[in-house]
């Protein structure tokens, strides 16, 4: 058989093969087309969506570093007035003395029948009859 022969002979079968799978290869085709199409369209979305979480991640992080930011500072407000309220209770105490008088009084009008609210507004209000010494 020459080449002449070889390639009618192939072009033969190609008509039959056309002939007999070409309607149904050209369905497949179609279909296959059909699912490029959808899957292109479906990686575009999944792109899309990628690229809106990362927006999300990028902007909780921020929200995060802002709340831990005001976290700290409020620590640290708080430690500052712990230290001085500290202090201040350090430096302004009571002389036990004084302390020891005021509850002498306290018992003593207790004892008279006074009532609690009525002593506690007296103290309150600095009545000037408690009988400490300022």
């Amino acid at each position: 058989m020459s080449d002449e022969q070889l390639q009618a002979g192939s072009q033969d079968m190609e008509r039959i093969r056309d002939i007999i799978f070409g309607t149904q290869m050209r369905e497949y085709q179609q279909r296959f087309d059909v699912f490029h199409r959808d899957l292109a369209r479906l990686q575009q979305e999944i792109d899309q969506l990628n690229e809106q979480l990362a927006e999300q991640d990028s902007n909780q992080g921020k929200k995060l570093q802002t709340l831990r930011r005001e976290l700290r500072q409020a620590d640290d407000d708080l430690r500052t007035e712990l230290r001085e309220t500290a202090q201040r209770l350090t430096t302004d105490k009571v002389e036990r003395r004084d302390l020891g008088r005021l509850f002498l009084e306290i018992g003593t009008r207790l004892n008279e029948g006074e009532s609690v609210g009525e002593l506690l507004q007296n103290l309150v209000g600095g009545d000037g009859d408690s009988g400490r010494d300022d």
